[in-house]
Parts: C-alpha cells; structure tokens; sequence
C-alpha cells in the first residue's frame, strides 16, 4: 500500500497529526474541512455534509461538539444525528461510497 494511502487511513494529517485543531463552526450547509484529526464543533446549526481535506482522503475525523448541533443525510454524511456537547462523534469516510459515517447518531 503507498504511504499517502497508509497516512488516510489514519486520519486528516496522517501519523504526524495527532493534536485537536482550530475550533470549527457549524454552518447551515457544509462544513469547513477539517485540517487536523480532531476540531472543536462550535455553534448548533445544521450541518449537510463535511468538505474534504483533500481528493484523495479516506480515514477519519473527530469531532469534539461544544453545542448540541445536528447533522443530515443531504450531500455526504450517510445517516443523521444530534451532537451531544462533550461526547466525540468519529466520522469515517469511505471514498468508495463517498460518505462519511458517524461512530453515534444521538
């Protein structure tokens, strides 16, 4: 398997990346790309779907919520859900589907 393959899998910034990232907010609409394997999800709109970090991505993002917002089944998350502040919710993104999947739902 080629390294950029190896270092996906493992999550946005691969092996070197390892610390929470800028707090992200959440939009009525898609939100930011992540840059590091874990944000803060500030705010309690609803979210649509998560940008990717690059074409090629396949891994994971962990969303730490300090607000009780949502997410939808519109573009790219495969199944809705609530945020619960405090409780990570780990996003998995299948490039075959295209779809990130929660670990939770509520």
């Amino acid at each position: 398997m080629p390294e950029e393959n190896i270092q996906n899998l493992l999550g946005v910034g691969g092996l070197n990346n390892t610390v929470v990232g800028p707090d992200i907010a959440s939009v009525a609409g898609v939100l930011a790309a992540p840059t590091h394997m874990a944000h803060r999800v500030t705010g309690a709109l609803a979210i649509t779907g998560i940008a990717l970090p690059h074409p090629q991505f396949e891994g994971i993002f962990i969303a730490i919520p300090t607000a009780a917002f949502t997410w939808t089944a519109a573009t790219n998350i495969a199944i809705a859900g609530t945020a619960v502040i405090g409780k990570i919710i780990i996003f998995i993104y299948s490039r075959q589907t295209q779809k990130w999947y929660p670990s939770v739902i509520a």
